[in-house]
């Protein structure tokens, strides 16, 4: 599985952090909302950072992380 997901963040990230989790390096405050490949939000829960997901509850990993709905190719933006 690895598509895309989109989450809040339960603890501010830094940029060294995020180099250190291999995401996008920048200040992503509490709250913050953050779309990534499902492998690498799986991480994140891992090390507690994503609101409302406990690694140890599946059912709230699941609802924490929300599927991102791929556009079709050559589907115009708005």
């Amino acid at each position: 599985m690895n598509h895309m997901v989109n989450f809040a963040l339960a603890h501010p990230i830094g940029p060294k952090t995020c180099r250190q989790l291999g995401i996008e390096e920048a200040e992503h405050p509490v709250g913050a909302s953050l779309t990534m490949q499902y492998g690498q939000a799986m991480r994140l829960v891992s090390a507690g950072y994503v609101a409302g997901a406990d690694p140890q509850d599946p059912a709230s990993v699941q609802k924490a992380l929300k599927p991102v709905k791929a556009k079709p190719a050559g589907s115009a933006s708005a």
